[in-house]
């Protein structure tokens, strides 16, 4: 890896022989930014044709080994060239100074920060008959796990609540045992990478989401490599981890990382069947404050609507809570028609009459006064309304202006007032009046 180094020692009296070694690979590495953890490792002596070095822990003492003890060695061959071993030592920590300085490492605001999102629990992931034992993996690992159940890889395609269990595992375990539970994806091990955060790493709980888009990384061997190292390390001390993988990603792990993957619990997140759906859709609605029970009949509409995403159903359930929270609307069956397609289930075209009869109804005026001469706000805006509806049915504006005694142009300008009023501030709110006095007229 490194060749033709001439480094004069009597230029640099003060530097030991590993501080020499340093010196060189971080001249030399491209990566020399994400390995500054290499730093920690201390030079004891150089003698006997043996470099002693000091690594800070068994952590990093086992990941020298694995990943850098041969280029080192060459490089301390070519600064001295009797040099023709290196020995790694892992600094000895004492029982009594590590019970010692245990209250010190539970401060407060340590031990409550989490980045897991409160409203993903166990006891709200919706498995019905499609994912039973999906939820039974992952409520093994939220328990305190045995040393032999304390790796689990959850596969699925997106939207479909690998991110729903991993935070509830999360939380569940931080709850209970885990002093230490941690999210990763990939943005958050690259950040830690960078900051040279991974050579002392350690946690009770390691959650690792959409691991995937790991293996697409520009520098991804190495990096799988590292994370591997971590996974081992944390496995074969009996701490727990979780991880979810999309098996359709078109980049594969290299053969180390894919053997590793195969060691742990496997569970696959399958799409939701109809019942599952329609239970995903009660529960979201329930928790948004929704009249559930109400809506009873409209689930089926939705779920069939939107399919096998889980989380297009949480977006319609979100979109439903925002217009009751924002724009005052009630939240009925025929709104919720209106949005998923359910129109004009018998085939007919509404006439012109019950077009004009549904709006004075909606408005609790006589029909009659839509086609007077009153100019009331109370007449004008339900025979607004009625004059746009009448144009939907393919009436000409003259046809319409004949019905409600208006010319052309007055026709005109009410359809446009209508449509201002649809696209401007309160729309929606405005459009579902409009498309319930539709809905009336054609039942």
């Amino acid at each position: 890896m490194f060749v033709n180094v001439n480094l004069n020692a009597a230029e640099q009296p003060a530097l030991l022989l590993w501080e020499q070694c340093l010196s060189v690979f971080f001249s030399k590495s491209k990566e020399a930014r994400d390995l500054q953890w290499l730093a920690t490792i201390k030079h004891i002596s150089a003698e006997n044709g043996i470099l002693s070095i000091e690594a800070p822990s068994e952590f990093a003492k086992e990941w020298f080994l694995g990943c850098f003890y041969e280029s080192f060695l060459k490089i301390a061959q070519n600064i001295s060239p009797d040099i023709n071993k290196i020995s790694v030592f892992a600094h000895q920590i004492k029982e009594e100074s590590r019970l010692a300085k245990v209250p010190e490492l539970k401060k407060p605001e340590i031990a409550k920060r989490s980045n897991f999102c409160k409203k993903y629990r166990l006891d709200n992931f919706i498995a019905e008959t499609s994912n039973e034992f999906a939820l039974e993996c992952a409520k093994i690992i939220a328990a305190k796990p045995s040393e032999h159940d304390n790796f689990l890889a959850i596969k699925g395609a997106a939207g479909l609540g690998k991110t729903h269990l991993l935070h509830a595992i999360g939380n569940e375990a931080s709850a209970n045992w885990a002093k230490k539970a941690v999210l990763w994806d990939s943005d958050r091990f690259f950040k830690e990478r960078n900051n040279g955060n991974l050579a002392l790493y350690q946690a009770d709980l390691l959650i690792f989401d959409n691991l995937q888009d790991i293996y697409s990384h520009e520098n991804s061997q190495n990096a799988q490599n590292e994370l591997l190292n971590i996974l081992k390390n944390l496995k074969n001390k009996g701490r727990s981890i979780v991880i979810s993988i999309n098996p359709k990603c078109k980049n594969q792990p290299v053969t180390d990382f894919e053997n590793f993957l195969k060691m742990g619990i496997k569970c696959e997140l399958k799409k939701p069947d109809l019942r599952t759906r329609i239970a995903i859709l009660r529960q979201k609605a329930q928790e948004k404050g929704l009249p559930a029970a109400a809506l009873e009949d409209c689930w089926k509409l939705i779920a069939e609507k939107l399919g096998e995403n889980i989380c297009s159903l949480e977006g319609a359930i979100n979109e439903l809570a925002a217009r009751q929270t924002h724009l005052k609307c009630e939240i009925t069956p025929k709104m919720i028609r209106s949005i998923y397609g359910e129109k004009n289930t018998n085939g007919k075209t509404p006439s012109i009459e019950s077009i004009a009869t549904a709006a004075a109804l909606a408005y609790g005026i006589p029909v009659e006064s839509l086609c007077g001469k009153s100019r009331m706000a109370k007449v004008n805006k339900p025979r607004q309304i009625a004059i746009y509806l009448s144009k939907q049915t393919g009436l000409s504006l003259s046809e319409i202006g004949k019905f409600f005694n208006r010319d052309a142009s007055s026709v005109a300008n009410a359809i446009q007032a209508i449509k201002n009023k649809i696209t401007g501030e309160n729309g929606y709110s405005f459009e579902f009046e409009v498309m319930d006095i539709l809905n009336a007229a054609q039942g």
